[in-house]
C-alpha cells in the first residue's frame, strides 16, 4: 500500500534512496516503508501533497481544435 505523495527530508546521518542527510524530496512512498524509516529517524514527513486539477485553468494548446 503506497503513502499519498508527501514531502520528506532525510533527517538521518546517511543518505535516504539517494537522498543525502538534510535535502527534502518529494515522493509517493510504501506507507510500511516510510513508517519504518521514519521510526528509524532516517526521513521526516514534512507535509502530505495532495494533487488536484483545476478544471477552469485547462486549455488545450492554439491550433489543437483546428
Amino acid at each position: 500500500m503506497t503513502h499519498p505523495h508527501g514531502i520528506y527530508q532525510v533527517v538521518g546521518r546517511r543518505e535516504y534512496r539517494g537522498h543525502k542527510p538534510g535535502e527534502t524530496f518529494v515522493a509517493r512512498l510504501d506507507m510500511n516503508a516510510a513508517a519504518r524509516a521514519i521510526k528509524r529517524g532516517d526521513i521526516a514527513l514534512l507535509e502530505h501533497v495532495n494533487h488536484s486539477l483545476d478544471s477552469g485553468r485547462l486549455v488545450l494548446p492554439k491550433g489543437w481544435l483546428e
